[in-house]
């Protein structure tokens, strides 16, 4: 009963109220309100006491509602007669007792909304026991609310703790640790008082680290619990669990055993580690003997442990070649882990994944069941490959519902590692019906499928960006998450040392997920936001791609490499053989490319060459025609720029037949906007000039580079850090002709580098990767990186290269010109001058690139052994290509047509006045 303690200061309110009282009626209800005080505050409460003073509460309640009087006293009762309840495991009378104090509160004028707090999170315990977690989680955010405005309650830590809890089980471990730690702060202050909670968060906090596989320092916070000799069976259980996640199943089983406890949990585990070790009668012994701990009274009440215990069940019988037994295995568990499903029919599978717990089960138990469907014979029969379809499908819909909850790219993109072997199963598969049916809605669903997946996490960050401009929401919310992502931006950059500002920034993070909460209450906000996307390929053919242009998509699908085209006429696929060449291939070429001085012709002209047979050839015959090619890569694709790709059958590269660019799924395309009638740029070229202690080389070319053009150009001294920022929402293009360094272990210290006044290589004066996120950029048309690397970077499986250019198409620019690799200064310059000359009269942005290449390569003057391919090909295009400003044809043009319109309006009057 450790919630008593936390009420005691109701006593006093209690007493107030008598000394406000007339006395009139106080003997109706003071004696059984004094009876339960009593029997409440027992040093050594049990059930009798519980029981007896729950009646006295309960009278009490029953005579205060009658006078309609005394609302302090009336909330009082309400609260400690839920938590009578709820430590008696009643919580749906719990619920009601709860529930009537909060109401209480809200129709009276005397009670404080600062009282709710307690109410609200006893609440949320009650919805979470009955295993409704989005309630839950309603109500703990309605007592995090009261404690943004009374930060000095008491049990605000557990208030914390409890919702790492259900961001643990809704699998976002990013915020549970959060959320975690900010509890283990609140109570590290008093060592000795709080020891019990210091163990409990450490041991949550250890427990979401090895969820995020970070099991060395799981393992090391768990083991260092122990020395407290407090709860000691459950932590050998996690250090046997963190063994068992990291592949290490001797000392799992060891750890494991030292639990004295037995129960379905744990004999699970045992089992599982059993069955990794491929021991499958010691696995199938420990299994059955969970299925005796799992008594299931009623068919409604689902149990997790019961569930995983079927799933891993159904693994056993897959091993040992027994498909029908395993999918009904399977669908068994699927009901125990799925909320509201309860069909027994294998053909069928959830659609609704509202308040699930611990989701990451109930997507291995659809993935299970897919696999073993598939499988379910040598040759599956047409319907079975459906069925395995359909549970793939139902597997990936869950995974996009989770997506959608959380507002970290850390959380979104270790959940789409997570998931990734499912969409590309599931993409295997679509294909292979539509080569057995001919059925072209299966290929469109593939597409879809596989489009949705590339650059999720980008897609939902723009997605983002575009909802906040929605018309209805607080200003203030919008402009209050913008500086907090701002601040958190700037201490990454600040923090020098680890953990440095990590207690700051954590709170911060928790502000930020605090307001993302409040803008998913405006219903029109979280419409649009959890509303599904689907790519329709005749909306693309008639409204997104011209007759002279083409778009090719890639994808690796096991063992073949997927290439997807769209044109005006036609859709279709082709696939070829995904050698183990391929990518060793992609990486050799990237590497030669990178080494522009020393790099070997020939090497490059034979991979060159490779290449093009394996991405293009087997698609020249559909894409021949064609002027302007979008290209959609997949991983490290991605390094490689095709324009210097050669067809070896006329020994000509890609750049002299197509117009390129670059686009991070097909979700990213757009209808055509408006050129902008004037070309104004902002222009950065902070090392012109050599300077003393200079921290990067000069770049002596970049001046000749901006020098031209129109707008404001800032040079050496002038283009620092600060003015580029204040500057940049009044130029609708950027050109920064710079320094910058693609970290590829850490990309948030990837940065661009701007004039450093101090000479002290000062931080502050490059722009990182983090800030970048933030920039307002969604009105500017085109940013120009000629700086080295600001293309290249981590590449994360699925969702691409995390490089800088990727950062400015975050925060809302739609067409970026960046650089794979460390060029040529000299090379730079000229084409970056060249292409500029073409953008301002009003060519297409990948035209004007295309054109800029082609006369840096027909130039007379350039020697020859400046002309391969790692000099001119680095700059890319990525967004759409669409002008930037009208062309001067079209202006004249459009004079011609007012001087004409205006000449036939005289020659009309003339005529009128004869008349």
């Amino acid at each position: 009963m450790g919630y008593r303690l936390a009420l005691s200061f109701f006593l006093l309110v209690f007493f107030l109220f008598l000394q406000s009282q007339d006395g009139k009626g106080l003997p109706d209800f003071f004696t059984a309100y004094k009876k339960a005080e009593k029997l409440y505050n027992t040093p050594k409460p049990t059930g009798k006491t519980d029981s007896l003073a729950f009646i006295a509460y309960k009278k009490t309640i029953e005579i205060l509602e009658k006078s309609g009087s005394s609302d302090s006293i009336l909330f009082d009762c309400y609260n400690k007669a839920g938590i009578i309840c709820m430590s008696a495991k009643k919580d749906s009378l719990a619920l009601y007792y709860f529930q009537r104090s909060i109401s209480l509160q809200h129709q009276s004028a005397t009670i404080a909304d600062s009282l709710l707090f307690l109410p609200y999170i006893f609440a949320g315990n009650s919805y979470y026991k009955l295993l409704n977690s989005d309630s839950a989680f309603n109500y703990y955010k309605q007592a995090e609310n009261i404690i943004q405005h009374y930060p000095l309650l008491n049990e605000a830590e557990r208030l914390y703790n409890k919702m790492g809890v259900l961001y643990f089980e809704t699998g976002d471990y990013k915020k549970s640790v959060l959320y975690f730690s900010k509890a283990l702060s609140m109570v590290s202050a008093n060592p000795d008082e709080n020891s019990d909670f210091i163990i409990n968060y450490k041991n949550n906090i250890a427990s979401a680290l090895r969820k995020l596989q970070q099991y060395d320092e799981a393992i090391s916070i768990y083991k260092s619990l122990l020395a407290f000799k407090v709860n000691t069976n459950e932590i050998y259980h996690n250090i046997g669990v963190a063994y068992l996640d990291a592949g290490n199943y001797t000392e799992a089983i060891h750890y494991l055993k030292l639990v004295k406890y037995i129960n379905a949990a744990k004999l699970n585990d045992i089992g599982r580690a059993y069955y990794k070790m491929n021991d499958y009668d010691s696995a199938k012994y420990f299994l059955n003997l969970a299925l005796t701990k799992n008594p299931l009274t009623k068919a409604s009440i689902k149990n997790l442990d019961y569930g995983i215990t079927l799933k891993y069940l159904g693994d056993l019988a897959s091993s040992k070649n027994q498909p029908a037994e395993a999918i009904q295995l399977y669908q068994q568990s699927i009901i125990q882990l799925a909320t509201d499903f309860n069909d027994a029919d294998i053909n069928r599978n959830p659609v609704s994944f509202n308040g699930i717990k611990q989701y990451i089960f109930l997507f291995d138990a659809l993935l299970a069941k897919a696999r073993a469907l598939k499988s379910g014979s040598a040759h599956p029969g047409e319907n079975m490959l459906k069925q395995s379809l359909a549970a793939y499908n139902s597997a990936i819909e869950l995974v996009a519902h989770i997506e959608k909850l959380y507002d970290s790219d850390e959380s979104r993109l270790f959940l789409k590692q997570n998931a990734d072997s499912a969409y590309h199963e599931c993409a295997a598969l679509g294909l292979q019906l539509y080569t057995i049916t001919t059925d072209k809605n299966y290929l469109y669903t593939v597409f879809n499928l596989i489009e949705n997946s590339k650059a999720s996490v980008l897609q939902a960050d723009l997605r983002d960006l575009e909802l906040n401009k929605i018309h209805g929401l607080p200003s203030q919310l919008i402009q209050q998450q913008k500086n907090i992502k701002s601040e958190i931006a700037q201490l990454y950059i600040k923090e020098t040392q680890p953990g440095e500002h990590q207690a700051k920034i954590r709170d911060l993070e928790i502000q930020l997920s605090q307001i993302q909460d409040k803008l998913n209450e405006n219903p029109k906000y979280h419409d649009l936001k959890f509303s599904k996307k689907l790519l329709s390929i005749p909306e693309i053919q008639d409204n997104l791609l011209g007759k002279d242009a083409a778009i090719v998509s890639y994808y690796y699908s096991g063992n073949q490499l997927i290439c997807f085209y769209i044109t005006k006429e036609d859709f279709g696929y082709v696939a070829s053989e995904r050698d183990s060449l391929l990518t060793q291939n992609i990486l050799q070429l990237r590497k030669a490319l990178n080494y522009s001085v020393n790099s070997d012709r020939e090497t490059i002209h034979k991979l060159a060459v490779y290449l093009y047979g394996k991405f293009l050839q087997p698609l020249m015959a559909r894409i021949n025609n064609k002027k302007h090619l979008t290209i959609i890569p997949y991983n490290e694709i991605g390094y490689i720029p095709f324009e210097m790709l050669v067809d070896p059958g006329k020994e000509e590269t890609v750049l002299n037949r197509f117009a390129i660019r670059y686009d991070y799924s097909a979700n990213f395309l757009s209808n055509i906007q408006p050129a902008n009638a004037a070309y104004k740029v902002l222009a950065m070229a902070p090392f012109a000039i050599k300077y003393s202690n200079q921290e990067f080389p000069p770049l002596p070319f970049s001046r000749d580079e901006v020098k031209d053009l129109e707008g404001r150009i800032l040079m050496d001294r002038m283009a620092t850090k600060d003015s580029f920022l204040k500057s940049l929402p009044n130029y609708p293009i950027l050109h920064l002709a710079t320094h910058a360094f693609a970290n590829d272990a850490v990309p948030m210290q990837s940065y661009i580098a701007f004039y450093d006044a101090s000479r002290q290589h000062d931080p502050q004066h490059r722009l990182y990767e983090q800030e970048i996120y933030t920039l307002p950029l969604s009105d500017v048309r085109l940013v120009i990186l000629s700086a080295c690397e600001t293309a290249n970077g981590q590449l994360v499986n699925g969702e691409g290269i995390m490089s800088l250019s990727r950062a400015f198409s975050y925060a809302g620019c739609k067409s970026v010109i960046a650089s794979l690799w460390k060029a040529d200064d000299a090379a730079t310059a000229y084409i970056s001058k060249h292409m500029h000359k073409y953008l301002a009269k009003g060519e297409p942005k990948d035209i004007a690139l295309q054109k800029a290449k082609i006369d840096y390569l027909e130039d007379p003057e350039i020697e020859g052994r400046f002309k391969t391919a790692s000099y001119w090909s680095h700059l890319i295009l990525i967004g759409n290509e669409q002008p930037v400003t009208q062309s001067s044809n079209y202006i004249l043009i459009l004079f011609a047509c007012i001087l004409f319109i205006a000449f036939m309006a005289i020659v009309y009057k003339k005529k009128a006045v004869h008349k």
